[in-house]
């Protein structure tokens, strides 16, 4: 049996744009543009007016490296397990289900390992109290970022179990099957390769996971008491930068899962014909996948989520050397800080 697939008008480009590779450099030369413009060098040169003390620097720098770090790693991660399964390994029959929930498993442990060190040494004893509201896990949370990545979290779970739903199994064999039945023929249904439950059950786990943690984070992050009254301000900003890098990563993770995913789909749902090669002829039926021009569409944008992924990935690197944390004590800084306390 041999499948034709749709959509080869363009198989150069589509197969140019599915590789992970290619969706970095792009995410690369964005990156580098986003960051020489006029309002991120403003963002900066905002964060950089309070001059961090001693203790801010100890207490904060190694946060915000284990954030670049992170974000380095899971761009390793990723582009390195696509080039082994694609090219080292053969896993055409092999359901190998980490492959789809990788990122998300790399960011989760990189997310945990900062809830550690906040726990730890970002939640020392204050040296003096600073009586302030509740805080919560969205307090130092930007709401784009909050809103961003609840919706590609959302996302990614309902395109995990709708896909699920829809896959199928031979046997005992586990989920990994798209049935697509040929219309006003007896023969047995097209079966290709599919995103379903064996791979989907452990994105879904991930996902929970990430989500615990990054939750545990941002509220470990937000709740800890600030140091004295005079650091508030210079406090309060590094942690909307850790806030954000974590939102960043995590956001990222379940994009380059989510690519994968739909990616996935399309390329099962493309499927539009079977042909039976015989001694003596061989016979063409046609069948299409009812949801196949909906997967066709996820194929397409694939790409650009992987772009958009590895973007805020390349943006949170620059927190390994973060604004303002290589500056000496200043008094100067602590009395402005002061100052804007009391207003």
């Amino acid at each position: 049996m041999r499948y034709k697939q749709m959509g080869l008008s363009m198989p150069i480009i589509t197969a140019f744009f599915s590789m992970p590779w290619v969706s970095l450099i792009v995410a690369a030369i964005i990156a580098v543009g986003i960051t020489v413009t006029p309002a991120w060098n403003a963002r900066r040169a905002s964060r950089e007016r309070l001059v961090p003390t001693a203790g801010l620097v100890a207490r904060y720098s190694p946060e915000h490296r284990t954030l670049g770090i992170t974000a380095i790693v899971v761009i390793v991660a990723f582009v390195a397990e696509n080039l082994i399964s694609g090219y080292a390994l053969d896993l055409a029959d092999v359901v190998a289900w980490w492959r789809y929930p990788m990122p998300m498993i790399t960011a989760s442990v990189g997310v945990g390992i900062l809830l550690a060190i906040i726990a730890t040494r970002g939640s020392a004893p204050v040296e003096q109290p600073v009586i302030s509201a509740r805080r919560t896990w969205l307090t130092f949370s930007a709401r784009t970022g909050s809103v961003g990545a609840g919706l590609t979290l959302l996302a990614l779970s309902t395109i995990t179990i709708l896909a699920g739903l829809a896959s199928s199994n031979i046997g005992d064999g586990p989920y990994v099957f798209l049935e697509i039945e040929v219309p006003n023929e007896t023969i047995d249904p097209i079966r290709p390769w599919f995103y379903g439950w064996a791979y989907g059950v452990p994105v879904l786990i991930c996902t929970a996971a990430l989500i615990a943690v990054t939750v545990g984070a941002l509220h470990a992050n937000a709740s800890r008491s600030f140091m004295r009254p005079q650091t508030v301000i210079a406090e309060q900003r590094q942690r909307r930068a850790v806030a954000t890098g974590i939102t960043r990563i995590s956001t990222s993770a379940a994009l380059l899962t989510l690519a994968g995913a739909v990616r996935f789909i399309a390329d099962a749902g493309s499927v539009a014909g079977l042909t039976i090669q015989g001694d003596l002829r061989s016979d063409s039926y046609t069948a299409y996948w009812r949801y196949g021009e909906v997967a066709a569409v996820g194929g397409a944008v694939s790409p650009l989520l992987e772009i958009a992924a590895f973007v805020l990935l390349l943006l949170v690197t620059a927190q390994l050397y973060p604004s303002g944390c290589i500056a000496q004590p200043s008094v100067d800084a602590e009395s402005h800080a002061e100052r804007e306390t009391a207003q």
